[in-house]
């Protein structure tokens, strides 16, 4: 990849942020959870849905190796980790799972791929409210939507996600870290597969084509879906000095989206999450095996 126009920016990661979660409990992954690039490799052999918590993530990136950026992401639970016939040390047999995710951003997207394997797709971002800045009140509440990429204001098409939060107000805000949790956070995500017009479309930009870093155009998107060979094992380490919790309302996705309806409708977060304001986030190199 060293022709790629778009730069490498290599684990580990630490970046700043505010985050929302809403939490998950389901019994079965819904039909379509992944996307279409991933669906046939990791619907064959990327392990068995075990369940327990998950988590709708909603991430909004002001400082990173990258530059900044939003991001919705779904870890519907836990999945079996299949196990090499060498097995190096510290891989677990059962781990989280990053299905399918969103950002606004072209460079995540190709690092994010190629660093952890975590599927990156493009798409619009839309918040009723900025970040809240240390010293000051949340709002009173903060409606999130995302688009399909290549969409914009007014033209009518739905979000395929979008939420109502109201973050708690009445009561401080505590420090929490991902330490302090009894769960662990490790993600491990299988190899990715590759997009079928990711050849042609990396000549086209190396050819001397333009796209801004921004361009969520799904046109141009081809030439960001790396694919990856080897399995991949992290954790996910997180500190907030700001967090409270929210009341959390999931809003219908547009009616002309089906593909999200497919598994939209079976993800039902919880009516209370977590909202957390200047968390650093690092997302370590990876552990990497092949079967």
């Amino acid at each position: 990849m060293s022709e790629h126009p778009v730069s490498r920016a290599l684990a580990p990661w630490t970046t700043k942020s505010e985050c929302y979660w809403m939490f998950v409990t389901l019994k079965s992954l819904p039909k379509g959870m992944y996307g279409e690039v991933e669906r046939k490799g990791w619907d064959e052999s990327g392990g068995e849905f075990k369940g327990g918590l998950g988590c709708v993530m909603v991430v909004r990136y002001r400082e990173t190796p990258v530059g900044s950026y939003d991001e919705l992401m779904i870890i519907p639970g836990n999945f079996t980790v299949p196990q090499p016939a060498s097995r190096p040390p510290k891989i677990p047999k059962k781990a989280l799972r990053i299905a399918r995710i969103y950002v606004s951003q072209r460079t995540t997207t190709y690092n994010g791929r190629l660093n952890w394997n975590i599927p990156k797709h493009l798409a619009r971002f839309s918040f009723s409210a900025p970040p809240t800045p240390a010293g000051s009140s949340p709002p009173e509440s903060l409606t999130i939507k995302v688009f399909p990429p290549g969409t914009i204001d007014g033209d009518g098409r739905g979000p395929f996600f979008a939420a109502t939060l109201q973050p708690f107000r009445w009561i401080p805000s505590i420090p929490v870290s991902t330490n302090w949790l009894p769960l662990s956070t490790t993600q491990v995500q299988p190899p990715l597969p590759q997009a079928p017009g990711f050849g042609n479309a990396v000549k086209e930009v190396v050819g001397g084509k333009k796209v801004d870093d921004y361009d969520i155009n799904p046109k141009e998107e081809d030439s960001l879906l790396v694919g990856t060979n080897e399995w991949c094992a992290f954790p996910i380490q997180s500190y907030a000095p700001r967090a409270r919790g929210c009341w959390v309302t999931i809003h219908e996705p547009g009616e002309d989206l089906e593909d999200a309806r497919e598994y939209w409708q079976h993800v039902k977060p919880w009516n209370i999450g977590a909202w957390m304001e200047d968390a650093e986030m690092v997302i370590p190199a990876p552990l990497t095996w092949k079967l």
